[in-house]
């Protein structure tokens, strides 16, 4: 039963990768109302006086937001297609194991083992994706808030 030990070792491990995201996530928020507040004030001040506002900083607002964005929507795809990839190679072994015989104890066995690991990797996938989706966006608020904090 390795195979049940290796899949609760992953899951753990993903575990505590969730716990690190909620740090992040946390952080990502602190940086952002720092950014807020200072970019409150920089747009403030070019409204009161646009001949010496910070126009620099007021455009790169947005170029930083779609491509940290478009980071998010890549590790999305990304992430979706391992899945897609995994699941169909399974189907793809299960097809091949029904050649047009029974099955035997043998093979239920190597079934049990290919799904479970198959699972394992389902629910890590999925529970590594809060992290990937938020690093693009923590990593931007973070630089920001040290440059404007």
């Amino acid at each position: 039963m390795a195979a049940g030990e290796e899949a609760w070792v992953e899951l753990m491990k993903t575990s505590f990768g969730m716990v690190s995201t909620c740090v992040r996530a946390s952080e990502m928020m602190i940086a952002s109302s720092t950014v807020v507040g200072a970019r409150m004030t920089i747009m403030c001040d070019a409204a009161r006086s646009p001949a010496n506002g910070d126009y620099e900083e007021i455009g790169g607002m947005m170029h930083e937001k779609v491509i940290a964005f478009s980071k998010v929507g890549q590790a999305l795809v990304d992430q979706w297609s391992g899945m897609l990839i995994d699941a169909s190679e399974q189907a793809q072994h299960v097809v091949s194991m029904l050649d047009g015989r029974p099955l035997g104890a043998r093979d239920l066995s190597e079934l049990a083992e290919r799904w479970l690991a198959h699972g394992t990797r389902m629910i890590t996938r999925t529970m590594e994706t809060g992290e990937l989706v938020l690093a693009p966006v923590h990593q931007q608020a973070t630089v920001n808030a040290l440059r404007l904090g």
